[in-house]
């Protein structure tokens, strides 16, 4: 049986890491001694790890506790969950007799941090066409509507190429770039939301790594994963998911399983508390994280093949944007059409966006989408969305 004390122990002996706020032993190894003695800090840096080395997965890992059912918590509540050092963009899961980890890589954390501004720009971009379209289309001056447009899309475009470029770099060396573009948050957005956004695709690697845990994909399977596996089943039935309908073989079908509990968790759907907000959060950190994954990884398409272990971007992103959709349909459209699906729109034009820069840079010939491009696909993808929220809207 697991046990949290050999857990966190084992953790930190394995990483070689001192039993304290992992924070702290960053600042440590940056010699950032001016920040270790601010006072204001000393009570945050004195923290002391119970089942995280860090407040916020220590924070986040007694949310997913209390989202699932009660008969499971008593293996949730022995798992250890504990940042290290590797500058690799990933997570992991692992298990041995009464040990049960969850590690989460700096350089994930890292990633998440890039891709979050990322996105930042990339909304900010499309909320300035959003509001100024109109003013674009009566302008008679064909030659400084583009231009305005050009400038507005490079606001989003930029630190994607960028991304693009230094990818190879992150695999290779893992994720620690200091490139201004890649750091800088939008004005237009707050240091809260900022880091919020952030803190919900690390909760999506987590849940995804505890889902393991509850599933008995580790070393030693969990005695009750085959139950949680028909509670997940049933769920999954009732949302219209099948994981036949997708060519993957059985590790390949763990890790999408992984996937589902982990949107399931998130959202609250296991102690019937899907909210607007826990839908939002779920679909941040899900939809961005999984784009992290396959950008860093080149993950977009994988071969088929026996010894794959991972489905490939495509497939994962398909079984999570159906699954959060059905789980939005009892969202109600608020008062000025705003519904998670609207965001859904935003979150899959960032996702294409960046798609489409991986095949510019990897495919000879393909020519990217320009800001031109991007605003017809944004009015397309609108009208459709409309029209999903007018169906919700006849049945509510």
């Amino acid at each position: 049986m697991i046990s949290l004390e050999q857990s966190r122990k084992t953790f930190h002996e394995v990483r070689g890491l001192p039993v304290q706020n992992f924070w702290k032993t960053v600042f440590q190894a940056q010699g950032r001694d001016d920040i270790l003695r601010t006072i204001r800090f000393q009570e945050y840096f004195a923290w002391k790890p119970n089942r995280s080395n860090c407040p916020e997965l220590e924070v986040l890992m007694e949310n997913l506790t209390d989202s699932i059912p009660e008969e499971w918590r008593a293996r949730g509540r022995r798992i250890f969950a504990g940042r290290n050092l590797r500058g690799q963009a990933n997570a992991e899961a692992w298990q041995s007799g009464e040990v049960g980890v969850i590690e989460l890589n700096y350089g994930f954390t890292s990633a998440a941090m890039i891709y979050m501004v990322l996105y930042s720009r990339y909304f900010e971009m499309i909320s300035t066409l959003g509001a100024g379209i109109l003013d674009f289309i009566d302008d008679d001056d064909d030659e400084t509507t583009l231009m305005l447009l050009e400038e507005i899309g490079n606001g989003g475009f930029e630190p994607i190429l960028v991304a693009d470029q230094e990818r190879n770099a992150w695999r290779a060396n893992g994720v620690f770039p200091a490139h201004r573009l890649l750091r800088e948050i939008p004005a237009s957005r707050s240091e809260d939301s900022y880091h919020e956004g952030v803190r919900s695709i690390e909760e999506f690697a987590i849940a995804h790594e505890y889902a393991h845990h509850l599933l008995g994909h580790t070393n030693d399977e969990y005695p009750r994963s085959r139950y949680v596996n028909g509670k997940v089943d049933e769920e999954l039935a009732r949302l219209g998911i099948n994981f036949s309908s997708y060519d993957l073989n059985e590790a390949q079908v763990d890790e999408l399983r992984a996937d589902a509990l982990a949107l399931l968790m998130m959202a609250g759907r296991l102690a019937g508390q899907v909210t607007r907000p826990t839908i939002y959060r779920t679909m941040s950190g899900a939809i961005i994280g999984l784009t992290v994954l396959a950008h860093v990884h080149d993950t977009w398409v994988v071969p088929g093949g026996p010894d794959e272990t991972h489905p490939d971007f495509l497939t994962r992103y398909d079984m999570v944007t159906t699954l959060i959709k059905n789980m939005s349909r009892t969202i109600p459209v608020g008062p000025q059409g705003d519904h998670p699906f609207d965001f859904l729109s935003h979150l899959s034009g960032f996702v294409t966006l960046i798609i489409d820069r991986w095949l510019t840079s990897n495919i000879e010939g393909h020519a990217p989408v320009n800001v031109l491009g991007l605003t017809s696909w944004l009015f397309e993808r609108r009208a459709e969305v409309q029209e999903e929220l007018d169906q919700i809207r006849a049945v509510s």
